[in-house]
């Protein structure tokens, strides 16, 4: 049977994304495909599940709606994790999402310490995604819990500017850590 397309009443509506919405699909499809096969320790989840949350956070959590940010979101973990490097993914995302990526990735950044002191240095987008990404970790496995804890308090450092969606995020971070470890609040 083929369907009238002159008639406003069997006619299917197209669906358009908006440049913003195919920004942070695009990015949440180059995670799904680069995290392929991966697992988040400690569990059986497919890796891509947790930069999925973490955007999910930064949205629905944080308050932050902007698509370049729910995109470095997604894509947070791929210079690190996977084969993507910066250039190709400069090529897929733009240099702006890219920069973000990359401050979030430990590669090339020496100590653990140095990482930290360089990500306080990084714009606001960078440091929400990091909470975020804390935030989501402290709900992993329990043997990983008070590792967990010590870098979610790290994070939490990094709200140092006046962003709306930085506040928001610290005052979610903080009471997360304080609700696992009640004797440190």
């Amino acid at each position: 049977m083929k369907a009238n397309i002159d008639s406003d009443e069997s006619a299917t509506p197209l669906l358009v994304l908006s440049p913003a919405a195919y920004l942070w699909q695009h990015a949440a499809a180059i995670a799904a495909s680069a995290h392929q096969g991966q697992k988040s320790p400690g569990t059986k989840m497919p890796y891509f599940a947790h930069p999925a949350r973490v955007a999910m956070l930064i949205s629905s959590v944080f308050g932050c709606h902007e698509p370049e940010v729910l995109a470095a979101a997604y894509l947070h973990d791929v210079l690190e994790k996977t084969s993507i490097d910066r250039a190709g993914l400069a090529l897929l995302m733009g240099e702006e999402v890219t920069g973000w990526v990359e401050w979030l990735s430990k590669n090339g950044k020496g100590e653990k310490s140095k990482y930290w002191e360089l990500l306080a240095e990084s714009p606001w987008q960078a440091r929400l995604i990091k909470m975020a990404d804390a935030l989501d970790h402290l709900n992993g496995p329990p043997q990983y819990q008070a590792d967990r804890i010590k870098t979610a308090r790290k994070a939490l450092a990094l709200a140092s500017s006046p962003e709306p969606a930085l506040q928001a995020a610290a005052e979610i971070l903080r009471a997360a850590i304080d609700n696992l470890d009640p004797a440190a609040a």
